[in-house]
């Protein structure tokens, strides 16, 4: 009676963590959050996750892990660059901790396959997602988040359309894009729009135009609502959708038909885990469709599997014209190159 008693006790306060979860998502004040409904399992066995998703949206997720398979989750968790930069230096020193890892450096999972760290497993969920968005046997997207751009409809009229309208003159002065040395998804841009629309693109809006560049998207929309730009020249369409639709701000997102460039957030099971089998279920989880609905009503990032419903309030993947690189071993080998690249023609002007 007692070990019954114990394991009941372990459901009661795992459900109750995750249900107030639910309710004290950062930022989302009154907005009524969407009920996911799981099956309990006893909790028996601990795994470290590696990510960089905001540590709210990560908390919900594992929980929902806990009360479905009776898998807790450690939560490491810090930016792309850091979460990425810490994983390389735990694998150098023969330290490493994690048993899955999420974060949007693609460039560092084909860095990782290719140096036998991650480890080979042919998930059957694999086969749910669009082939040129995974690297079967070895990772998949957790989520994806697309690139637009952005407006506050209420102090700006007649918005670019396309990204090469941001050449205009009349925009000189008035654009903000994030800086490419600690932000991934502007690398991402750069590189994609390159590719599609040519360098002198690039040499005209960075010499020319004058952007303002930011550390955070939170600096680049808050300047976008005092006015002191008119267009954020990239925003990622999640950030569109928590102030446009859930703080109810006047921000909106123009996804353009030359194309809108994506950030995959990979996952994967690290070679060497204490702990395979039990990791493999987590990611096996985080990848169904009940794991991938619980993501997207959790974070607004786009799952790229084929069966889940589009996010209500944003443009259905299947709508957009989504830019993703052909070879990514290049994609990985530019990065460098590319990002001197932004700051000369930051510093030309």
């Amino acid at each position: 009676m007692k070990r019954y008693g114990w394991t009941t006790l372990v459901l009661l306060i795992a459900g109750l963590c995750f249900a107030m979860s639910f309710l004290q998502s950062a930022g989302y004040d009154s907005t009524v959050q969407p009920e996911v409904i799981v099956s309990g399992m006893p909790v028996n066995t601990t795994i470290t996750w590696y990510s960089s998703t905001s540590p709210a949206h990560a908390r919900r997720v594992a929980n929902a892990s806990t009360i479905e398979m009776g898998i807790d989750v450690e939560i490491v968790r810090d930016s792309c660059v850091v979460t990425r930069d810490s994983l390389l230096s735990e694998i150098e020193q023969g330290t490493v901790r994690a048993d899955v890892v999420n974060f949007s450096d693609i460039g560092a999972f084909i860095e990782l396959r290719q140096r036998g760290h991650l480890l080979n497993y042919n998930s059957l969920h694999y086969t749910t997602y669009p082939p040129e968005f995974t690297d079967p046997g070895y990772w998949a997207p957790l989520y994806g988040v697309i690139l637009c751009m952005a407006y506050d409809e209420n102090q700006t009229d007649n918005p670019p359309q396309e990204w090469t309208d941001l050449l205009d003159p009349k925009w000189k002065g008035r654009i903000g894009l994030a800086d490419i040395t600690t932000t991934g998804s502007q690398y991402a841009q750069y590189y994609l729009l390159r590719e599609k629309i040519g360098l002198e693109f690039w040499e005209k809006l960075l010499s020319i135009q004058e952007p303002g560049i930011y550390d955070k998207a939170q600096e680049m929309i808050g300047a976008l609502l005092k006015g002191e730009i008119d267009i954020a020249g990239e925003l990622a369409s999640y950030k569109v959708y928590e102030y446009g639709i859930i703080k109810g701000t006047s921000i909106r997102g123009i996804y353009p038909l030359e194309g809108v460039p994506i950030v995959l957030n990979a996952i994967a099971v690290m070679n060497g885990t204490d702990q395979p089998e039990e990791a493999k279920a987590f990611l096996d989880f985080l990848l169904s469709n009940k794991g991938q609905e619980i993501m997207q009503s959790i974070t607004y990032r786009y799952s790229l599997r084929e069966d889940v419903s589009p996010i209500e309030g944003l443009p259905s993947f299947d709508n957009l014209n989504v830019l993703w690189p052909k070879d990514l071993v290049d994609y990985l080998q530019k990065n460098a190159e590319y990002i001197r690249e932004f700051n000369d023609f930051i510093g030309a002007r």
